[in-house]
């Protein structure tokens, strides 16, 4: 199980490893390991065999009383050979809908710090008394082992998503130095309006770009910079409306992302096709500020 354990460094690797070599261990026996998320109080089931066959079980809540809750809470090992049904009552537990009663079982808190952060569970669905003492040591054995690779692969995986983030930042930083410098090279509105759509469009695999600018002495909005179909088109300057995604984001000064049902989003703004282009299947609008007003949208 170490050596598996060794080749794993991800949390359902370890899940398997474990589970199979127990199941090879215990003459492939049915069970079960159980994670525990205490941020959303919920019990994750990675990996469950049942009569022989791996089954799902859908995550749900953590409860006050059964097995489970008494194990993970008490972090002690909770033994059952025989008269389950009663102790079944005695601690309040039910049967989880998919599966069987069992006649024998065993629940191994898989303990890490002072957290039990899961459980392993061993059942047997046809013999009472199927689990000796020896047993139930090595059953805890392997727990423990699979405790600490579960915090070593954790640890892992929250190093691997901070240099990630970190990485993540470091081209966001790259790419808003390039537009700066883009800026810093333009005196004129226009030359600002294409540098920043010319660099939105390299970063986004040149997509499709509109900036919008509203002059309130006007009312008009007007389209200095606008790409549809990879193609720059021009349209026509027309007066700010009281409706559409650019009156709401100019109102709430908050931005819109649609990534599906375009037509029923644009429906709930009441919101129109430009004439002379087509509507997204997903768009990102999000506003210009400056100070306390919104001066235009991209």
């Amino acid at each position: 199980v170490q050596a598996a354990l060794a080749a794993e460094l991800n949390m359902q690797g370890i899940y398997d490893a474990v589970g199979d070599k127990i199941r090879e261990i215990f003459h492939q026996a049915d069970m079960g390991i159980r994670i525990y998320d205490p941020k959303t109080n919920l019990i994750h089931y990675p990996y469950v065999y049942e009569n022989g066959q791996r089954i799902v079980i859908e995550s749900n809540p953590l409860g006050e009383k059964g097995f489970a809750s008494h194990v993970l809470r008490t972090r002690e090992t909770l033994v059952i050979n025989e008269n389950i049904d009663q102790v079944s009552e005695k601690y309040g537990s039910f049967t989880l809908p998919g599966t069987e009663d069992e006649k024998s079982a065993v629940f191994v808190p898989l303990v890490i710090g002072d957290q039990a952060r899961g459980l392993i569970n061993l059942a047997d669905m046809e013999r009472e008394h199927a689990y000796s003492a020896s047993d139930v040591r090595l059953l805890q054995t392997l727990a423990n082992s699979m405790s600490v690779a579960l915090e070593n692969a954790r640890l892992f995986d929250e190093t691997q998503r901070l240099f990630k983030e970190s990485e993540q930042r470091a081209a966001e930083l790259a790419i808003i130095n390039s537009v700066q410098a883009a800026l810093a090279a333009e005196l004129n509105m226009q030359g600002i309006y294409d540098a920043v759509g010319d660099k939105i469009r390299e970063i986004f695999n040149q997509a499709d770009v509109g900036i919008r600018i509203l002059d309130p002495q006007s009312g008009m909005v007007h389209f200095p910079y606008a790409y549809e179909g990879g193609k720059r088109i021009a349209i026509e300057p027309h007066s700010m409306r009281d409706y559409g995604v650019f009156f709401h984001v100019q109102q709430t000064r908050e931005s819109v992302v649609i990534n599906a049902d375009m037509a029923q989003a644009m429906a709930k703004y009441g919101a129109q096709t430009i004439p002379g282009t087509q509507m997204e299947k997903s768009g990102a609008f999000v506003p210009l500020v400056s100070g306390e007003h919104v001066r235009g949208m991209i």
